[in-house]
């Protein structure tokens, strides 16, 4: 510019208010936390809390997500409905699917949706709906596992977030399944750490979860020959411990054993970051299904409660290894909301009463310290738990 010409003025944003301020830097620091759980470039805490000082939908979305969490549920729902009436003129539009603000504000909103669930674990899923068909949108053919842009860390949540669901009821999660997954790069020894890599990991072991939830609840719609569907297992067996064979050193516990008198029943297992909790966590739940979902010459597909004895220890194996991740890990709370969902599947297996107790106690601080509902999976534990 030369001396004489005028300055080019960049808008300014409207100043936040206190109380929505107040919000954002509980977003922030507290609870972004858990919509960056696979991403160590942690995109939602850095990036989306600088978006929403210029997006109004976004604004009102993580409003509506920390008051939910602080227990402010008249706030959460007004905001809720601010941020839904921005967004329904939007829905038809071209560009939304490329839209990575109004992609990061329809997750946000789906896990308010998650944490106001109804006593039964009812759960309606309205944003996931939508949200899908734009998810589905937005990816092309590929998606990436290191996540390099705020629409393809959208896109991970939002996976993480159809396991819900898909647990609960037993049903395959809503994803598109004919994605190709780029693989994650080498792991070269000894070099330093690289955020791209790790997400890359994490998100890879993340989505071969899915693929065995979609196989395991999918039943033999998918595969209607029996030596087909057991091929397929086999697949997926490989697909998972080759993910553990490979993965880098730093996925490994700081320390893995039995714990000390005292501390309870469950293995003490510490980890570095988030991702290395969540992807540990997708692990043995991925190994734990492919248990309880074996295929056999006497049943095409095995009911989840209707295992066989001799795979119960090594199902509660698995089980007993989540639940120690997430004991040493209390701040990663999508590891415990995972645990949560996962015991439908492990749950009545749990014949030990002190580790019943110390289940249902994690589950309870669950709710009472992060607004997760789990009042009602605790009834439903408690129920199969009484049949013993």
């Amino acid at each position: 510019d030369s001396p004489m010409s005028v300055p080019r003025i960049t808008p300014v944003p409207p100043a936040l208010q206190r109380q929505e301020a107040f919000y954002l830097h509980h977003f922030s620091t507290h609870v972004a936390r858990w919509l960056d759980c696979t991403d160590a470039s942690r995109q939602f805490t850095l990036n989306v809390t600088v978006l929403a000082k210029s997006s109004p939908i976004l604004l009102y979305a993580i409003i509506s997500y920390a008051a939910r969490h602080l227990g402010d549920n008249n706030t959460a729902d007004e905001f809720q409905d601010k941020c839904i009436v921005l967004l329904i003129p939007l829905l038809s539009t071209e560009t939304i699917a490329h839209d990575e603000t109004i992609l990061c504000a329809i997750v946000i909103l789906r896990v308010c949706e998650q944490l106001s669930v109804t006593v039964t674990g009812g759960d309606q899923e309205r944003h996931l709906a939508g949200l899908s068909a734009l998810l589905k949108a937005s990816q092309g053919q590929q998606v990436d596992p290191s996540a390099p842009t705020l629409s393809q860390a959208a896109f991970w949540v939002y996976v993480r977030q159809s396991f819900y669901n898909a647990c609960i009821n037993q049903q395959p999660p809503n994803l598109n399944f004919d994605l190709v997954l780029m693989p994650p790069p080498p792991v070269v020894h000894e070099q330093a750490v690289d955020v791209k890599s790790e997400t890359a990991w994490a998100n890879t072991m993340t989505w071969i979860c899915a693929t065995v939830m979609h196989f395991c609840f999918s039943g033999s719609f998918l595969y209607s020959e029996s030596s087909t569907r057991m091929q397929r297992w086999y697949e997926l067996s490989e697909a998972v411990e080759n993910w553990n064979k490979t993965k880098p050193s730093t996925f490994d516990p700081i320390w893995s054993g039995a714990p000390e008198l005292g501390a309870g029943p469950f293995p003490e297992i510490w980890f570095t970051a988030d991702w290395h909790v969540m992807a540990f966590g997708f692990y043995h739940l991925a190994r734990m299904l492919l248990k309880v979902y074996r295929p056999s010459p006497r049943f095409a597909i095995r009911n989840a409660r209707r295992t066989l004895a001799e795979s119960d220890e090594s199902v509660m194996e698995h089980a007993r290894a989540l639940c120690g991740a997430c004991k040493g890990s209390p701040g990663t709370v999508p590891s415990l909301i995972t645990l949560c969902h996962s015991t439908i599947i492990w749950g009545p297996l749990m014949t030990d009463e002190r580790e019943q107790t110390s289940l249902v106690s994690m589950l309870e601080d669950l709710e009472g310290s992060h607004a997760w509902p789990t009042a009602w999976i605790i009834n439903v534990l408690r129920e199969e738990w009484s049949k013993c």
